[in-house]
C-alpha cells in the first residue's frame, strides 16, 4: 500500500472515531438524570414519590386517591390550582396518563341525566383500587353516598381512610362515614365557634399535599383513639389551635371532629 492511500485511510479512520467520541458526550446523562436513575425513579416520577420507601411503591402500585372538590374550592381558580400542585407532587390521573391521584368536582363530575347527583360517587370510584379519599367542602347528601360504599363492603366498612374537610353536609353523617372531620372556626368564646368557607392565610394545596402524604403511609383507615388528634394537627401549620368540636345542643365532645383557628 502506498503511502497516499495508508494516510488517506488514517484521516477517515480518525475523523470517525471523533465523531463517535463527540457523540458519546453528547449522549451523556445530566447528573440529576443519573440520581433519578440510582435511586429508582426518572424525572418525571412527581415530587412527593421519589421519597417514598419500594414497600410504600408496591403497596401503591394500581391504586387511587380520589379528591373530591366541593363547595369553596370548586371554582375554576381553585380546581386549576390544586390540581397543578398535586399533579408536581403526586401525579394527577388523566384520560391519557394513569396516576395516584383523582380529582372529582363537584357537581361537574357528577352530573347524571342532566342533573347533579352526588349518589353517583359510588359509581365513580367502583372500577378503581382506592388507597383513600380527602372530601373538601363535601356538598350535602355525600355522607349518604359514603354510606353506599360502606353498605357494599363485607364487613359494612371502608377499607381505605377518608378524610373529610370543611364539610357543608350534615354532621353526624360526615362524621360517621369519615376518619376524622375538620373545620376552621372564628375565634369566639366557645370553643365552637362560627364555622366559615373563609380561612385567612390559608393554602388548602398544602393541607391536601399534608394529607396524602400521610394517606399513602397509613394503609388503614385511622382509628378515633388519642392518637388521631396529634395526627389531624400534623396537617396544619403548627401555628393553629387545634381543639375537639362540641355539640352546641347537647355540649358533648365528638371523637374524630375538629376544629382549628
Amino acid at each position: 500500500m502506498n503511502k497516499k492511500v495508508l494516510t488517506k485511510s488514517s484521516a477517515i479512520l480518525f475523523i470517525t472515531l471523533s465523531f463517535f467520541l463527540s457523540s458519546c458526550k453528547g449522549e451523556k446523562k445530566s447528573p440529576s438524570s443519573q440520581t433519578a436513575s440510582q435511586n429508582g425513579f426518572s424525572e418525571d416520577t412527581p415530587v412527593k414519590l421519589r421519597k417514598i420507601s419500594d414497600e410504600t411503591k408496591e403497596y401503591l402500585e394500581g391504586k387511587n386517591i380520589v379528591v373530591v372538590l366541593g363547595y369553596g374550592y370548586n371554582d375554576e381558580e381553585n380546581v386549576s390550582k390544586i390540581t397543578q400542585v398535586l399533579n408536581t407532587s403526586f401525579g394527577v390521573e388523566t384520560e391519557e396518563k394513569p396516576a395516584l391521584i383523582t380529582i372529582l368536582v363537584y357537581p361537574k363530575d357528577f352530573m347524571v341525566g342532566g342533573k347533579e347527583r352526588i349518589s353517583s360517587l359510588a359509581d365513580r370510584i367502583e372500577e378503581k383500587n382506592l388507597a383513600g379519599m380527602i372530601i373538601l367542602g363535601a356538598p350535602e347528601g355525600l355522607h349518604i353516598a359514603l354510606s353506599k360504599i360502606q353498605d357494599k363492603s363485607e364487613d359494612g366498612k371502608i377499607s381505605y381512610p377518608v378524610f373529610t374537610l370543611f364539610s357543608q353536609d350534615d354532621v353526624l353523617g360526615s362524621e360517621s362515614t369519615s376518619d376524622f372531620v375538620l373545620d376552621y372556626a372564628h375565634k369566639t368564646n366557645t370553643i365552637e365557634g362560627e364555622v366559615t368557607d373563609f380561612i385567612p392565610d390559608f393554602d388548602a394545596s398544602t393541607i391536601l399535599t399534608n394529607s396524602i402524604t400521610e394517606m399513602i403511609e397509613l394503609r388503614e383507615p385511622l382509628k378515633a383513639d388519642g392518637n388521631l388528634q396529634p395526627f389531624v394537627q400534623k396537617l396544619l401549620d403548627k401555628k393553629r389551635t387545634l381543639v375537639r368540636y362540641v355539640d352546641g345542643e347537647t355540649g358533648l365532645q365528638s371523637i374524630n371532629h375538629f376544629i382549628f383557628e
